[in-house]
């Protein structure tokens, strides 16, 4: 197997307006590379042990990494390509090797990658030598929940429950499937598929060296994958970055409209968002090695986002009358020719005063 690469820095003797000539090259570069690159999807991929001359990552260039929270993680994640344009892939890069010996580095990535879950970012295999260990999984094209939460700011009430829904259920499964723990489960550990839904990273199932002396003797420890859990949910709730240890902070003695995300609007119900925030204190106060993650918690959530998600499409059904019915009277104020009798008139005088009505009430709810 091929040892490490490394790439050169460019030399800064170029004109001012080169560097944006080789941004617009690079454009055109990641255009075609996309045109290129078959991505059938890997649903019935083997679990692989791959040669480095199997991985394209344009030698780990800066230009290709898509990890964010190098504050928590040294490890690098990479976009990268299979040979043969199979697809694209996410690429983890260690920055010590995870074990004293690389067969076990290999056999517990095997492990993790056995698990199969809509909900769980299938981990395609890995790749060892005596340099360094790299992890190979599916690449999810839509980002992080951190990018949406904290950077674009455009997250509705009802996909945020969707969210916490769908990681309780992969960390359910996992659970179910022996996998306890999970290294630095954040909201840059949530990924969204091709589909808009979202994933939960497979990278964190497979162990890093951990410090057994950082872990602390109290009996609520913020690497339990439930107290990271609540901390997600917080994320959801506030629409805050914040450090793990600070979430208890966040939310004792504040009430909920305290602490909902201000680029909600209001849009959002008080009784539901109530039951989040008692959820999330639920799982900062577990005690170390005990879960809440339980098939009981999704199936809570499950029905949580089920009726928002009526709601919410309800309330843009009334919405989307509303526009047609006042398109319409505009176009019946240019158009004198097509007046409306006025015997019909009362009749559509009550209908817009229902769907205001309606509206209101919709609204209300939120």
């Amino acid at each position: 197997m091929g040892g490490c690469c490394f790439s050169t820095a460019l030399e800064n003797d170029q004109t001012p307006q080169q560097p944006q000539t080789q941004q617009g090259e690079r454009k055109n570069d990641e255009s075609k590379k996309e045109e290129e690159v078959k991505n059938e999807g890997f649903e019935n991929w083997p679990f692989t042990e791959f040669f480095r001359s199997d991985l394209t990552t344009e030698n780990f260039s800066s230009d290709e990494i898509i990890s964010e929270n190098s504050e928590e993680s040294p490890n690098v994640v990479y976009k990268g390509i299979l040979s043969e344009n199979l697809g694209f892939v996410a690429v983890k890069r260690f920055k010590i090797t995870p074990y004293d010996h690389p067969d076990y580095f290999a056999e517990d990535a095997e492990e993790v990658g056995k698990l199969n879950h809509k909900r769980l970012v299938k981990l395609l295999g890995y790749c060892s030598d005596e340099d360094e260990a790299l992890l190979v999984a599916e690449f999810m094209p839509n980002g992080t929940l951190a990018q949406r939460l904290f950077h674009q700011k455009n997250m509705d009430w009802s996909m945020r429950l969707r969210v916490a829904y769908h990681i309780a259920e992969a960390l359910d499964y996992c659970n179910s499937a022996g996998f306890v723990s999970y290294s630095n489960l954040s909201a840059y550990s949530v990924l969204f598929d091709k589909d808009g839904d979202a994933c939960l990273s497979s990278f964190g199932l497979v162990k890093e060296v951990v410090d057994v002396d950082r872990r602390t003797k109290r009996n609520v420890n913020t690497e339990s994958v439930t107290y990271r859990f609540g901390t997600i949910l917080v994320n959801l709730l506030t629409g805050i970055k914040f450090l793990p240890s600070q979430a208890p902070e966040m939310i004792n003695g504040k009430d909920v409209t305290e602490l909902m995300d201000p680029n909600l609007k209001g849009q959002f119900s008080r009784d539901d968002a109530t039951l989040v925030l008692n959820l999330a204190s639920e799982c900062l106060q577990c005690e170390y090695k005990k879960s809440l993650i339980t098939t009981e918690l999704v199936a809570t959530l499950e029905a949580l986002q089920a009726k928002t998600q009526v709601q919410y499409l309800e309330m843009l059904r009334l919405e989307r009358q509303h526009d047609v019915g006042a398109s319409s009277s505009q176009q019946q104020q240019f158009e004198p020719s097509q007046a409306v009798p006025s015997s019909e008139m009362p009749e559509i005088t009550k209908q817009h005063e229902r769907e205001a009505s309606s509206s209101s009430q919709t609204q209300h709810e939120h």
